[in-house]
């Protein structure tokens, strides 16, 4: 789903402040680095879950590939498959329209801290959304045999649903509420959705999509090291043709996604939270917040574009 982009938002609205000898509340300015670093995390996240989900698949292909090397499993009939999606993809389903609706929400956010009431909103979109994520959340159930606690599903996917539907609500308010009564608005229902996608990925590396994809690099590291043990064995294979498939190998492992993407992940969501919470509670920490949410999303993104396993 495509919302426009509110890395433009920032000048006009600031310098409209400035230009009415106004100066503006940190709130205010927090509120809206928070918006635009929010936009910023759906990009960093959806990236950072192609790559996750690149990975499952080439470990399902090397998996099938090596076994047949090794004469343990017989070949696709008539032609070959691409590897079904597993745990990051459909970890995805759960995030992309999650973050979505977070994104619907920081469009309001947005217009918001800058004095701007919000119109021409389209209603009907929580619904779409919310029915998105239950049906991820039945995905990410199948695919990592870890389901998110009911109380957490029923709060984070009521909580979507409010989300995206804030800017048609708000669009049909006669009066704008100010911009701490919008924030401690959407707090309970940012709070909701972010606990929900953390139980998606997993609080620790053994649950919930990390759990998956532990055990899947773990199966792939295993059954790489039998078929170059097996080549080792192999009389037939002399060292030169040995070296050039252990160098292929390790090449193609280089873009193996670090182990450390869902955790980064983990931790923006963390950050999200906390963030939103100190702003919700106009705390005096609440840039140092936002300032962290910033930190958080460079760098899941620093990661997700980077080589090697970390």
């Amino acid at each position: 789903m495509v919302r426009p982009r509110l890395m433009l938002l920032a000048l006009p609205l600031l310098a409209g402040c400035a230009q009415m000898g106004e100066r503006p509340e940190p709130p205010a300015s927090a509120s809206l680095r928070f918006a635009q670093t929010l936009d910023q995390a759906d990009d960093a996240v959806d990236e950072a879950i192609g790559r996750m989900d690149g990975f499952e698949r080439l470990a399902q292909r090397e998996d099938n590939a090596i076994a047949f090397a090794i004469g343990g499993r017989a070949a696709p009939a008539g032609h070959f498959t691409a590897p079904p999606a597993g745990a990051s993809e459909a970890a995805g389903r759960v995030l992309e329209p999650a973050f979505t609706a977070l994104g619907d929400y920081a469009q309001v956010l947005a217009a918001a801290a800058g004095g701007q009431r919000v119109r021409d909103a389209a209603a009907g979109n929580g619904r779409v959304l919310a029915e998105a994520v239950a049906k991820g959340l039945d995905a990410v159930r199948a695919a990592s045999g870890t389901p998110v606690l009911e109380p957490v599903r029923t709060a984070g996917v009521a909580g979507v649903a409010a989300l995206a539907d804030m800017p048609a609500v708000l669009a049909q308010r006669r009066a704008s509420p100010s911009l701490a009564a919008l924030v401690q608005e959407g707090q309970p229902h940012v709070a909701a959705v972010i606990a929900m996608l953390q139980a998606v990925i997993g609080a620790e590396p053994g649950l919930g999509t990390r759990g998956a994809i532990r055990a899947r690099r773990e199966g792939l590291d295993a059954q790489q090291a039998r078929f170059l043990a097996a080549l080792r064995n192999d009389g037939r294979i002399g060292p030169g043709e040995r070296y050039s498939i252990f160098r292929s190998v390790a090449e193609g492992r280089d873009n193996d996604p670090a182990q450390g993407n869902l955790e980064a992940i983990n931790q923006l969501l963390t950050a999200i939270e906390q963030a939103h919470a100190a702003l919700a509670a106009d705390r005096a920490d609440a840039e140092a917040k936002v300032a962290a949410l910033e930190l958080a999303v460079e760098r899941l993104t620093s990661l997700t574009e980077g080589a090697g396993r970390g």
